[in-house]
């Protein structure tokens, strides 16, 4: 008979909580109501009465109802010397996480003024940073919407390669996917090098919204100036190009994302997603021939061609108020996602100047990154000259912009409105260099220089010779000379040694011929100009 064995020890395990795995979960719960409510009740209140919704009401708003997963929301400072003991840090002060925005995929994240103003800590920088990360293992766009008073200074040094890590992703994922920037609330020193490192960057009107380096009593102290309207959205669209669209509100604000998202794709190796529309693609305008005045030296907004030429008269245009000579911005044709850079003759004639020349290398060179085609309306008579455009570098802004066009890959269809002269040409106009296909309205005006100068220059001491009440005849006899010979569409369409141009065009038919080039220039694998194996080019800056 055998002996009883007593009971084993063995298997006996410490356990680190005595309840079951409901009332742990509740537990968690509990936790993450308290996250849920955010940070301080008073600048909670501060953010409604600027008006402002939270971070978390952005986050809401801006994805696709139901589809956000947020990352991170337990995290918190770890932080407990220099007074920080005394704070509560909710979610580390930022939500992060991916979702849904119209159905595509989207990661983001959102700065939260609850906890000590949005201010940017250690554990609160890693999210970012881990946000971006995602956003480019997924290759999806990401979104970042920032109200914060800048760097936690009780977290100093802790919070640095959090910074240095977000700033090398955006540098090294820029072209890679899609990046936007919302400032809905303050971006203050070395933080504002973020959004500025970001594709595009949206301000709200609303009250503390600003973006700055120096902030105003550091500015203030230093320089004895007023820094009452330094940072501000219309500041920064207006003075600095910093800002590419401004909204009223954090809504509109949103709603502005949702359009550039709707124009881009996931990321460089797609294609911009198709728009069905129920605009005719052979539509003709006759109102076309009403917008160009009958005497070329007077001016028009472009903008009334643009509005009767794209689809359903929609352009998403960026940078509005900032160097007015030059439109950019966003529409589609036929369904298709395009970029489109004009001259508009409402403002300094057209003429691309250093501000406008880096408006649009930097517009078109997104679209580049993203496979978004090109369409150029030319009435851009010259590159400004003279002792103050010279200081400001507008030769270096000039070639930067050259660079840049002959650089591009994307199908790039050129409308020679009305007047191209000098500079111009080789930027937008040289086949196959700067475009794939040249297309001439009747009016328009293609040469290196316009007759006024032209004979001027070549007929100088002529003129000075003549009696003074023959000189006017003597110039206009030879501007026409000069016209016929040089300028006008019809001579030079038939000099095909030339090659300027594909064809003189029915300016009714405007949106017919850029939809059909469109579709043809989406086939070309390789472009006639052999492109050498390079790493990069150095574009002038």
């Amino acid at each position: 008979m055998s002996e009883k064995r007593k009971p084993s020890k063995r298997g006996v395990s410490f356990r680190p909580y005595i309840e079951d795995l409901k009332s742990r979960f509740r537990t968690v719960e509990k936790k993450r109501d308290q996250i849920m409510k955010m940070g301080s009740e008073k600048l909670l209140n501060k953010l409604r009465e600027r008006g402002n919704i939270t971070a978390r009401d952005r986050i809401m708003l801006f994805f696709d109802e139901s589809t956000f997963v947020e990352h991170g929301a337990f995290g918190e400072s770890q932080i407990k010397g220099m007074g920080m003991e005394e704070y509560q840090t909710p979610a580390d002060g930022v939500i992060t996480g991916f979702g849904e925005v119209n159905g595509r995929r989207v990661c983001a994240y959102a700065t939260d003024y609850s906890v000590l103003a949005g201010s940017s800590g250690e554990g609160h920088q890693i999210k970012i940073a881990n946000a971006i990360k995602m956003a480019a293992e997924f290759q999806v766009p990401i979104v970042g919407f920032i109200d914060s008073s800048g760097a936690r200074l009780h977290e100093a040094a802790p919070c640095l390669p959090g910074y240095y890590d977000t700033f090398w992703l955006q540098s090294n994922y820029s072209g890679v996917i899609p990046q936007i920037t919302v400032l809905c609330g303050g971006c203050a020193a070395g933080q504002a090098y973020s959004p500025l490192l970001t594709d595009f960057i949206i301000m709200t009107r609303t009250k503390g919204t600003r973006m700055w380096l120096g902030g105003p009593r550091a500015t203030a102290a230093l320089t004895q100036e007023d820094t009452s309207e330094i940072g501000g959205a219309d500041y920064h669209m207006k003075y600095s190009g910093s800002c590419h669209y401004v909204a009223e509100d954090d809504q509109e604000a949103i709603e502005a994302v949702k359009s550039i998202l709707s124009y881009c794709p996931d990321n460089w190796e797609e294609q911009p997603p198709y728009k069905s529309s129920t605009d005719s693609p052979n539509r003709s305008e006759k109102k076309l021939f009403e917008i160009l005045p009958a005497d070329p030296r007077r001016t028009y907004d472009m903008h009334d061609i643009i509005n009767l030429i794209i689809d359903d008269g929609r352009f998403f245009e960026i940078m509005d108020n900032y160097a007015r000579s030059a439109i950019v911005g966003f529409c589609h044709f036929n369904g298709h996602a395009c970029g489109i850079y004009a001259g508009n003759p409402a403002y300094l004639a057209g003429c691309l100047e250093p501000d406008s020349c880096d408006k649009v290398a930097r517009f078109i060179t997104f679209c580049d990154c993203f496979n978004i085609p090109l369409v150029y309306l030319i009435d851009t008579p010259a590159i400004t000259v003279g002792d103050d455009w010279e200081r400001k570098g507008v030769i270096r802004h000039a070639t930067k912009l050259l660079h840049t066009t002959n650089c591009a890959t994307v199908p790039r269809i050129c409308i020679l409105v009305r007047k191209a002269y000098g500079g111009t040409l080789p930027i937008f106009c040289a086949k196959p260099h700067a475009a794939d296909f040249v297309y001439v309205w009747p009016t328009g005006e293609y040469a290196p220089m316009g007759a006024d100068g032209a004979i001027a220059i070549m007929y100088d001491r002529k003129i000075k010779e003549l009696p003074q009440e023959d000189r006017m005849e003597y110039a206009n006899v030879k501007k026409k000379e000069y016209f016929d010979q040089y300028v006008d569409p019809i001579k030079s369409a038939a000099n095909l040694r030339w090659d300027f141009f594909d064809d003189i065009i029915d300016p009714s038919k405007t949106r017919e011929v850029i939809i059909k080039a469109l579709k043809m220039g989406k086939s070309l694998k390789k472009r006639v100009s052999p492109r050498p194996n390079r790493k990069q080019g150095n574009r002038p800056v």
